[in-house]
């Protein structure tokens, strides 16, 4: 990916302990090129974030991650949901790490960067495990063509402008004329 003039950028998740545990104390010690906080509301929620970009100089040297990992960012989420039953607040708090292969971008650029990347988990990823049950498949042997024609179902349907999935999928298995009149068919 790098190699074709792309940037790389990756949520490292708690199954990194020691990538993670490295970025953490580096964090801790150095001084960040930049900040931003945001702030957004949702029903029965208000979420604040906090996003610091750190650029890396000497912390990967003589790593694997050395030549691949230029930015590092740090974001830290208070979410406040409202239980609509109770009226009370619960508010959580969570520090997650990024890193990037990109180096001098804005903090705020970053933010739009790591927005999108969530746009794109719940509009697809998460539509795919609920509606085509991707997660619970048992497909052992080639996979990757199964998830091919699932993916082919999801973009048809997407492309007629359906926006509950699941149904369509419903109504498409009950009456075969409905799905060859989807206008991405014809």
């Amino acid at each position: 990916m790098i190699a074709s003039g792309n940037d790389l950028l990756v949520q490292v998740k708690d199954n990194q302990p020691k990538l993670r545990r490295r970025l953490e104390l580096g964090c801790a010690g150095r001084k960040p090129s930049g900040s931003t906080t945001s702030k957004s509301r949702g029903r029965n929620r208000w979420e604040t974030r906090t996003l610091t970009v750190f650029p890396v100089k000497a912390w990967f040297r003589r790593t694997p991650w050395e030549k691949l990992i230029n930015t590092v960012l740090r974001l830290e989420r208070a979410v406040c949901r409202r239980d609509p039953a109770t009226g009370l607040c619960r508010t959580t708090n969570e520090t997650v790490f990024w890193v990037s292969s990109a180096a001098a971008l804005p903090p705020e650029r970053w933010n739009e960067c790591i927005r999108g990347h969530w746009r794109i988990e719940n509009a697809s990823h998460y539509v795919r495990d609920v509606a085509f049950a991707e997660d619970a498949s048992r497909i052992r042997k080639n996979p990757d063509i199964v998830a091919r024609l699932r993916s082919f179902a999801y973009n048809l349907l997407r492309a007629d402008g359906c926006a509950n999935i699941k149904n369509a999928r419903w109504r498409a298995a009950l009456d075969i004329d409905w799905m060859l009149g989807l206008s991405s068919l014809r």
